[in-house]
């Protein structure tokens, strides 16, 4: 079977449910202000949802995927480490570097 007819069954076989079903951790909806360290600059932006892997940023930073970033809520004193890990819908992905986070 040529990768042409993979992709196209995976579609079809794919769909969101599934995908949330792949997923490791929960995810949870939040709206807490943040900021981002990026490439030497500070981002404000707005959680966007949280798990025990990670949070979604919204609005989008400007990285690259795998680029290193700290999240800091200044209200809790919290300042986590992470990479960028994926680009979507005008938000931003990030994995902690630690599953202890």
């Amino acid at each position: 079977m040529g990768t042409l007819a993979l992709n196209w069954l995976r579609r079809i076989f794919s769909s969101p449910q599934r995908d949330a079903e792949r997923r490791r951790y929960p995810r949870y909806p939040v709206s807490a202000n943040v900021e981002v360290d990026v490439a030497g600059r500070t981002v404000e932006c707005v959680l966007d949802n949280v798990s025990a892997g990670g949070i979604r940023l919204m609005p989008g930073v400007s990285a690259a995927i795998g680029e290193t970033v700290t999240v800091r809520h200044a209200a809790s004193g919290l300042s986590l480490p992470g990479h960028v890990v994926g680009l979507d819908d005008g938000g931003t992905r990030v994995r902690f570097d630690s599953e202890d986070a």
